[in-house]
């Protein structure tokens, strides 16, 4: 259309109808051109428009009627404002074009008659009368919707470009042809220890190419700046100076301003290059961000359409790219499932979340164990487009987790479960009892072998081991497969037996497991004997917690040990009362000491001749209610719990002193005799306790002689000699209390520094009915002669005893025959009256010598 010129007359760019003329006053030429004028104004392709100053529609050509979608009856006289999304748009363009009376482009935002919004450009004029006064506007409209839509696209795809080079895991940086760092993203700064101000605007060369490594990395951008992709791995080098191995990828690409440039990914393959050989194997030469990606990277729409997936999430789940893109996720991250709909809220919420565990399927069925982690990115506004996905494969590490929890809760020698087990099924066992009310009742038994420490200390711990091992295999086989075996540790076991009808039903498998234990076990080609005591709680008779039915179970097993061993017992009241005794028996011990309510007394040890050469101190216990207690009552409760110690150093330092006066007293050839515990002999210090208490008591070290029984020196035999040597070396000397009844006191006999040995009551009190106990005394006694050491006696109680034992050549003799054991006061009179009849004797023989 052509442009009005100024001082022309305004009515020839009227439409007819619309505006009077007179075609009388134009000349053939001007109608002419005005027709030619006409048709070009109705043929443009895009909307043209007149319209007076105040916007009234003047005149338009057809394509305005197909923009505006309005018949020409409805836009003839119409304003233009009204078609305008922001009518301040209309105001500016007017202003620009009434002050600079110039041709105005304009963009702006167009509304036809059914609402639908329109992306214009208006290329606008003014028109002026002869005298230069504007009546009004000629507009051309170009409908660019569909450009506008095509540029958003293109908007979001470099969006998108972007935000995976900054979310990338990698190093990447982008340079012009000059080497100029144009875009390097964090992970870049981080490898290379340089901040994103201190990059941009610089040569890649200057800041990350060590020298040695120039002449390479100009021959790789003259590469690539010659239209060639450039893989490879080499050197580079850190802000600090130390050079990290990197692999690079390097591409011509074009910027957003289609300048060429150069597109490099750093991978950091320090520590991970081998693995990460092995996976560009198997990628292609060019792989983007995400691709170089160790773990499976999975990339979401917002509605959970995959867009897409990485070459390490092909290779652990199977599925490929062409195989999910644009399907929704459920191959993998199934919706249904707890972990994925919490995942699923975290992208609601626009938040990132990571190691979210659970377990995902392959696309052959496998499963595999992962820990997964994400996050939203969003567009240029801030809203979200999607969500990043990372798993991680974490089946061997739960693999390793499991095999630390079943350490936790087993036994490492036997593989039974172990005492952290047993108190949580036996909690979950009162749990579900109390939850569903119900009156079956199972069993608790406890099992402890009998003399197993005699076995393990004589042949060793690898076949106290192999006993506790093969005990477990035979207790698995008296079971059901409902009944659950624990070990405690050491030679303890429990047994928790469910689903019970009656007691009797615990009687059985009891029977079983004591007919099972006490068969031969074959070690090495040697048998093996031993037997086990069980102690039995029921539930709910005998408790509705865990620490009643335990503590049950175990009074109950120590009840059968009482018994002899290969025996059970089941829990009784009788039971509790005599644990409470023990209880308060044990808490009145701790107390003795402090409140002087032990004793000694002392029993005398005589020679051939009835001459006193020694005593042996003796311990009792003056308690305030029960009167007084003799050792058999309660030295088995000071040794179980430990109060032997301070006990045993009390007696040794009475005893000691108390001989000490008696020396004094000028009985200086008396020696005492005083017991030892194996709890004492097991003390660190025990040594030079006896030392510290001689030195004290200034009693000489030969008038101290120490006892011991044959199964108190076993226990630890190397470490007892070692002590017993120390101490006889000082002087002192030692005894074998009990002799005879002892655990293989023959084979350990020759082994120990003793000076005597006692025989044991028990042979002596039948020594003239038995006559076998005769010659077992006859030759301990030969036996003791064959060893230079001596025999003594203890128990004796008649004339034809002491005989029979002086007869055969027993050293000394102890027993009720010469007096009971008295207290400090009546054996200082016992002393003093054996004192005067011996020399009464004396004197007696004196005179019939004189007579003579």
């Amino acid at each position: 259309m052509q442009k009005i010129q100024s001082g022309s007359n305004p009515e020839t760019s009227q439409t007819s109808g619309s505006l009077s003329s007179d075609a009388n006053s134009l000349s053939t030429d001007s109608r002419l051109a005005q027709h030619r004028h006409r048709i070009l104004f109705e043929r443009l392709p895009e909307a043209v428009v007149v319209t007076t100053p105040d916007g009234t529609i003047l005149d338009f050509n057809a394509a305005a009627l197909d923009f505006f979608k309005r018949p020409q009856a409805d836009l003839q006289g119409s304003n233009i404002q009204n078609f305008y999304a922001n009518i301040k748009e209309r105001e500016c363009l007017v202003a620009q074009l009434n002050q600079s009376g110039q041709v105005h482009d304009s963009p702006t935002i167009m509304v036809d008659h059914h609402q639908q919004v329109k992306h214009c450009l208006i290329t606008a004029m003014r028109l002026d009368t002869p005298d230069g006064q504007v009546y009004g506007y000629q507009s051309i409209i170009r409908d660019i919707t569909a450009n506008r839509l095509a540029e958003k696209k293109l908007f979001n795809q470099k969006n998108y470009a972007e935000q995976l080079i900054d979310i990338a895991p990698e190093a990447i940086a982008i340079i012009d042809f000059n080497e100029i760092m144009i875009r390097v993203n964090e992970e870049f700064c981080r490898l290379f220890q340089y901040s994103q101000e201190e990059c941009i605007g610089q040569r890649i060369e200057d800041l990350t190419v060590p020298k040695h490594l120039q002449a390479e990395s100009l021959s790789l951008s003259a590469q690539v700046i010659g239209g060639e992709s450039v893989e490879k791995e080499t050197q580079r080098i850190r802000k600090d100076g130390s050079l990290v191995d990197v692999s690079i990828l390097a591409k011509p690409i074009a910027t957003e301003d289609d300048e060429p440039a150069i597109y490099i990914f750093y991978r950091n393959i320090t520590a991970h290059k081998k693995a990460q050989e092995a996976l560009k194997k198997s990628e292609a030469r060019h792989r983007t961000v995400l691709e170089a990606a160790p773990d499976p990277v999975i990339v979401k729409s917002m509605d959970g359409h995959v867009i897409y997936l990485n070459p390490a999430f092909t290779r652990v789940f199977g599925w490929t790219l062409k195989e999910c893109e644009d399907q929704p996720g459920d191959c993998v991250l199934d919706e249904n499932d707890r972990e994925i709909q919490a995942i699923i809220e975290y992208h609601q919420r626009g938040q990132p979340f990571s190691g979210v565990e659970t377990q995902r399927h392959t696309k052959d069925g496998k499963v595999v164990d992962v820990s997964i982690s994400g996050a939203v990115f969003f567009d240029t506004k801030g809203d979200p487009e999607g969500y990043i996905i990372t798993l991680q494969d974490i089946t061997e590490r739960r693999k390793k987790d499991e095999e630390l929890r079943f350490v936790a809760y087993h036994d490492s020698l036997t593989g039974l479960p172990n005492r952290k087990f047993f108190y949580k099924r036996i909690d979950d066992l009162l749990q579900h009892s109390s939850r569903r009310h119900s009156d079956r009742s199972w069993a608790l038994m406890f099992l402890d072998l009998d003399k197993f420490k005699q076995i393990n200390d004589t042949l060793g711990h690898d076949t106290g081991d192999w006993l506790l091992t093969s005990v477990a295999d035979r207790l698995k086989g008296c079971l059901r497969e409902t009944d659950h075996l624990f070990r405690l540790g050491g030679d303890e076991f429990t047994i928790i037996l469910t689903n019970l009808g009656h007691d009797i039903d615990v009687a059985r498998v009891t029977q079983k497991i004591l007919k099972a234990v006490k068969q031969p076990f074959i070690f090495n080609g040697h048998e093996i004997f031993t037997s086990t005591s069980i102690g039995i709680s029921v539930f709910p008779n005998d408790g509705w917690d865990v620490e009643r039915l335990v503590k049950s179970a175990d009074m109950a097993m120590y009840a059968a040990k009482e018994d002899g061993g290969n025996s059970y017992r089941f829990f009784t009241e009788e039971m509790n009362k005599k644990a409470l005794h023990r209880m308060k028996m044990e808490n009145n011990l701790r107390k003795a000491l402090a409140n002087d309510e032990l004793r000694l007394y002392y029993q005398p040890l005589v020679d051939r001749s009835n001459r006193i050469v020694g005593m042996e101190a003796l311990l009792r216990w003056e308690h305030p209610e029960l009167g007084l207690v003799m050792p058999a009552d309660f030295i088995r409760i000071c040794e179980e719990t430990g109060i032997i110690v301070p006990v045993g150093q009390w007696v040794l330092k009475t005893a000691c002193c108390q001989t000490r006066r008696w020396h004094e007293m000028g009985y200086s050839d008396l020696f005492v005799s005083v017991n030892l515990t194996a709890r004492q002999l097991q003390e660190p210090d025990f040594e030079q306790m006896v030392v510290d208490i001689l030195k004290q008591s200034g009693l000489p070290p030969q008038y101290l002689n120490l006892e011991v029984t044959e199964s108190n020196m076993i226990q630890d035999p190397e470490n007892s000699i070692a002590k017993m040597k120390t101490l006889r070396a000082r002087g002192m000397t030692f005894s074998i209390d009990d002799f005879g009844t002892g655990y293989s006191s023959l084979s350990y006999l020759n082994l120990f520094p003793i000076d005597s040995i006692k025989i044991d009551r028990s042979f002596i009190t039948d020594t003239l009915e038995k006559k076998g106990d005769q010659e077992i005394v006859k030759t301990i006694i030969a036996m003791a002669h064959s060893l230079n050491i001596d025999a003594i006696a203890e128990g004796v109680e008649t004339k034809a005893q002491k005989d029979f034992l002086i007869h055969h050549g027993c050293s000394n003799l102890q027993g009720f025959l010469f007096t009971i054991p008295l207290p400090v006061e009546e054996f200082k009179d016992f002393l003093q009256h054996h004192k005067d009849a011996v020399e009464n004797e004396k004197a007696l023989f004196a005179s019939k010598a004189q007579c003579r």
